[in-house]
C-alpha cells in the first residue's frame, strides 16, 4: 500500500507506518486492532486485496483473551474481522464466549497476540513487510 504513492494520503502513511512497527513489536493489541480498523474504513476500498491479507493474518494471529470475573483465567477466543469497529468485534467476540456456555459475571476482554515461536519470527517479519 505504501509503494502507492498516489493512492495514500500522507496521514495515511503515518498510520501504515504506525501499524506495521505495533505488528512488529506485538506488544500492544488493542492498539493494533483500533489501527486496523481505523484505517480500513478509511483506505479498503482502494485497496481491498491488501486489507483482505492483513485481515486473515491477523485473524490468525490475534485472541481475544476473555476474563469471566475479575479473578478468573482467561479464555481465548478466536477474533474475525468481519466488522469495521472494535467494539462489534469485541461484542462478537463476547458472545460467542457466551454461547460456548461460560457464564460471563463481570466479563473483561482484551486482545492478545498469539505466542509466537522463535522459528515462526522471520516468516512473520516477512508477512509484515509484504502487507506494508
Amino acid at each position: 500500500m505504501l509503494s502507492h504513492e498516489a493512492m495514500v494520503t500522507g496521514e495515511e502513511a503515518d498510520l501504515l507506518l504506525d501499524l506495521r512497527w505495533q505488528l512488529r513489536r506485538a506488544e500492544n493489541a488493542e492498539g493494533v486492532m483500533r489501527m486496523f480498523c481505523d484505517l480500513r474504513v478509511r483506505m479498503e476500498q482502494r485497496h481491498y486485496l491488501a486489507f483482505f491479507r492483513l485481515r486473515r493474518w491477523l485473524e490468525n494471529h490475534l485472541v481475544a483473551a476473555i476474563q469471566i470475573c475479575p479473578a478468573a483465567e482467561p479464555q481465548r477466543v478466536p477474533v474475525k474481522l468481519d466488522h469495521y469497529c472494535v467494539e462489534a468485534i469485541r461484542r462478537v467476540c463476547l458472545c460467542r464466549a457466551a454461547s460456548s456456555g461460560t457464564v460471563l459475571l463481570a466479563p473483561r476482554l482484551r486482545f492478545a497476540f498469539h505466542q509466537v515461536p522463535p522459528h515462526m519470527l522471520a516468516a512473520k517479519s516477512a508477512l509484515v513487510e509484504v502487507a506494508a
